[in-house]
């Protein structure tokens, strides 16, 4: 009895320290090529963090803090910041421009895991299938734990561009760290791919609070101008 109580002990220490283990993985986002109506945005860098995630573009940055409802979006240039609900993601992207019926119908079956390695982390590779020639590989760790901001994120992201592809993602665990389209006019086109792996969290708390001499603006639409 004492034996298996000091397995139980060690196991449960173990798994405490790998979930609070500090980390900072920093991963480049490129969503423009396949939607075009996000090119004001540019080359989008995301921040990874135990506690949120920071996003950064040449126009605007944005931050969100895990258990908060919404996200701070940053206007540096004008130094104005508001907060939206992160169920309203959808809803803008929707605004911003028309989705093609058969993306926004499209609903992807998935392949079970396969093992393998992102830039020598251990990681696993989920393939969404549209078609015999149509598919996304979307390659997760659990080396760290998920930054659960992130994932509800993506889901709204995703879903207001195609909620069967969202549903299937919702089953996928781990964080990304590369993600690959492969469609009739995108061939191996990385979407989002691993910039950097940091086993250290420095510069966490600058990066999940609004900058200094920043005012908050009344209305979202006031951040974009």
């Amino acid at each position: 009895m004492p034996r298996r109580f000091l397995l139980a002990l060690l196991l449960l220490t173990s798994t405490a320290s790998a979930a609070s283990r500090p980390y900072h993985i920093e991963l480049e986002a490129n969503p423009a090529t396949p939607f075009p109506f996000l090119a004001k945005f540019g080359t989008v860098t995301l921040h990874l963090y135990p506690g949120g995630v920071r996003a950064e573009t040449f126009w605007l940055n944005g931050f969100s803090r895990n258990g908060t409802s919404t996200i701070t979006v940053e206007n540096p240039l004008g130094r104005m910041y508001t907060d939206m609900p992160i169920a309203d993601i959808s809803a803008v992207l929707r605004r911003m421009a028309s989705v093609e019926p058969g993306i926004m119908n499209a609903t992807p079956s998935s392949e079970p895991p396969v093992a393998g390695k992102v830039r020598g982390i251990d990681a696993r590779r989920t393939r969404l299938t549209y078609g015999p020639q149509a598919w996304i590989d979307v390659w997760t760790t659990t080396a760290v734990p998920e930054t659960p901001q992130l994932r509800a994120i993506i889901q709204e992201l995703v879903r207001g561009i195609s909620p069967g592809t969202a549903r299937a993602l919702r089953s996928i665990a781990g964080t990304p760290l590369y993600i690959e389209l492969n469609f009739s006019h995108y061939k191996k086109l990385p979407l989002v791919r691993l910039k950097s792996f940091f086993s250290n969290n420095a510069g966490e708390t600058e990066a999940l609070k609004v900058g200094k001499l920043y005012f908050k603006a009344p209305l979202l639409d006031s951040i974009w101008k």
